[in-house]
């Protein structure tokens, strides 16, 4: 998650430097439900101090508005 947030905000800047339009929200879709609850969780879990770094880029990124997160089941039936 933490990857595709850092590509995400790379390509935001690029399409923006090219004056390709006006981007102000981009969608990052993920299919692990405990990864979106602690990025969307405002309090800090103890057992999750070594994704700290991480947590705090992507938190930063939904709070100011730049990506916005969505559930997507994966699960082949």
């Amino acid at each position: 998650m933490a990857s595709a947030t850092y590509e995400l905000v790379w390509l935001k800047q690029l399409l923006k430097e090219l004056q390709f339009g006006d981007i102000t929200q981009i969608t990052l879709i993920c299919d692990n439900q405990t990864a979106l609850h602690i990025s969307s969780n405002p309090v800090f879990h103890e057992r999750t101090k070594h994704i700290e770094i991480d947590y705090h880029f992507i938190k930063k990124k939904i709070v100011s508005g730049d990506i916005e997160t969505k559930f997507v089941n994966s699960m082949i039936n």
